[in-house]
């Protein structure tokens, strides 16, 4: 799913940079990290469950997220680019104690193509709108380790969504070809199946028995972009 999805996004980006070539400021490349609020309350409640029957608090709610990511994109005329991205998401929660370390990691993969719109007013700074959408895919674990007995183990969940997003951005020209940005939006990103070992995972307080993993939040971001 993922190949086939950016197999046809990059289809798509070089067939548009290829028709608007003669207009555009060609390729550019960006790096960014922020912070997101999600809202992953399947997995919240489990802990609950855990905490009650461990008889005290073992692992402590999931909030937020930090993420990290690359993107490429064309610069289609002077006031809108287009472009295909990764983001890393991390968020977990741990709990370590006598040698016995058990942590829940609910990192995951986002795939995306984005659309940013830029006025031109002529100066360094400017202001615009985005929007991106793609897919996000699990890269969540349970990993438990007991040094003192000598076992380790890890179960990964498997599983993939829809994501969609818009954001306000702002990007300041700092140097030749080089510029600092920053998206602050709202992202929807949810796995409804989650898989392991080509089992579903189900969740006895869902409607329909189903575990799910829910990304959604709002976010900020800061990151730097390169144009040569």
């Amino acid at each position: 799913m993922k190949r086939l999805f950016y197999s046809m996004a990059l289809i798509s980006l070089i067939s548009l940079a290829g028709s608007t070539a003669a207009g555009a400021g060609g390729i550019f490349f960006k790096a960014h990290g922020g912070i997101s609020s999600i809202n992953p309350n399947d997995v919240n409640d489990g802990f609950d469950r855990l905490n009650e029957d461990a008889g005290g608090p073992l692992l402590d709610h999931i909030g937020s997220a930090l993420d990290a990511g690359l993107s490429v994109g064309f610069t289609i005329s002077s006031e809108l680019e287009m472009g295909l991205g990764y983001t890393r998401l991390r968020a977990g929660s741990e709990f370590s104690q006598d040698g016995y370390h058990l942590k829940f990691d609910l990192a995951a993969n986002l795939y995306d193509v984005f659309v940013d719109y830029l006025p031109a007013n002529g100066r360094k700074v400017r202001f615009g709108a985005g929007a991106n959408a793609g897919m996000i895919q699990s890269a969540a674990a349970w990993q438990f380790d007991d040094s003192v007995m000598g076992e380790e183990w890890e179960i990964p969940f498997d599983g993939s969504g829809f994501l969609f997003s818009g954001y306000g951005l702002v990007e300041a020209e700092v140097a030749a070809n080089w510029s600092l940005y920053g998206q602050a939006g709202f992202r929807h990103a949810v796995i409804n199946t989650l898989k392991v070992e080509g089992e579903i995972v189900l969740n006895p307080d869902s409607l329909d028995d189903k575990l799910r993993f829910n990304y959604s939040g709002f976010f900020l971001r800061v990151g730097i972009k390169f144009q040569p």
